[in-house]
């Protein structure tokens, strides 16, 4: 099913790009949004590399500083942000047993992560991404809950399971690609590989869209690593599907590749969706957008990222915005 989606959207990138990264006229007071994805942070306790030969690398070991380079990159911003959206795998081999007193009692990647966010100065928003969480088909003793991982996002992060808020005349809409059936232990549909984000969720963001609101979609998963067609029954089968049906929905941004890759709507997910780089990986690798009352939405920074690679430039966001000659590019990709 996945193999056949990607297989649609071969050679279907978009160019966003106009002038300086633009994309869209500006409007007068556009929100300003910043957007990062797959920070990875590790605690203490970790041990290189547990995502096994190819997969992990000594990157992992630098995600708490990364993210800090990130935090202070976006706290300079001018004029700064309004919001801040973290698409997922906030933390990494992150779980530690059920007994909540041993998160509570030491510092692990969840108080880490938490800690290095919270030195952000505009609001941040978190869509939560497959390693937040340790789901395991058919349980077991490494497996936990998704119950249970939902009392961390609230104690550490004080953030819900899904979320939407508006800024502007804008709705920012915030998916869980871990709460479909492919993260359910106890289903035969059970395959933690895939993405899927169940019927529930996908009636609530049938609702959401049918406000009427420009929208921006996020999840953490993207379309190559989720759930394509019919995940359930019912009046909402799937995720593009309900997409389809609204003009509103503008954008569907991404992470869990770690890669830049911008694809262009098609008949199979009628909706630009933009896959982002990993602060894992380089420090540069956020973006930001601003989404004009009059439905524009701008990214000045659109040619920052190097596409399908794990890298962007460094850019100055001190008007007026732009490359910074000659910096050194740090990261894995100074190498």
């Amino acid at each position: 099913m996945n193999r056949l989606w990607a297989v649609a959207f071969v050679g279907a990138c978009s160019k966003m790009d106009g002038g300086e990264g633009e994309t869209g006229a500006r409007s007068a007071s556009p929100v300003r949004a910043v957007f990062v994805a797959d920070t990875h942070v590790i605690g203490p306790q970790y041990e290189c590399c547990s995502e096994g030969a190819g997969l992990d690398t000594d990157s992992i070991m630098k995600t708490p500083e990364r993210l800090r380079e990130v935090v202070e990159s976006i706290n300079a911003i001018a004029p700064p942000p309004d919001r801040v959206f973290l698409l997922g795998d906030v933390v990494h081999d992150a779980h530690h047993g059920t007994d909540l007193s041993f998160y509570l009692d030491q510092e692990t990647a969840f108080s880490r992560a938490a800690d290095l966010l919270s030195e952000l100065t505009v609001p941040l928003h978190i869509v939560w991404g497959n390693h937040d969480y340790e789901v395991r088909c058919g349980g077991g003793d490494s497996h936990h809950s998704r119950e249970f991982t939902h009392s961390l996002f609230e104690h550490f992060f004080d953030a819900p399971v899904t979320d939407a808020v508006s800024a502007g005349e804008w709705r920012f809409v915030m998916l869980n690609s871990q709460l479909g059936p492919t993260w359910d232990a106890g289903s035969d549909q059970c395959a933690t590989g895939v993405g899927s984000f169940g019927a529930e969720q996908l009636a609530w963001l049938e609702s959401e869209l049918s406000a009427g609101d420009p929208t921006v979609v996020m999840s953490h998963h993207h379309m190559i690593a989720s759930t394509a067609r019919n995940e359930n029954d019912g009046p909402n089968p799937d995720l593009s599907t309900v997409i389809g049906r609204h003009d509103n929905a503008r954008l569907h941004l991404a992470g869990h590749l770690h890669r830049w890759v911008d694809i262009a709507a098609t008949d199979v997910h009628p909706v630009q969706h933009i896959i982002m780089g990993a602060t894992r990986y380089d420090d540069d690798n956020f973006w930001v957008g601003e989404f004009g009352a009059d439905g524009s939405i701008a990214f000045r920074d659109y040619s920052k990222p190097k596409w399908n690679t794990t890298c962007a430039d460094t850019w100055s966001y001190t008007e007026p915005w732009g490359r910074v000659a000659g910096a050194v590019e740090g990261g894995d990709c100074g190498r």
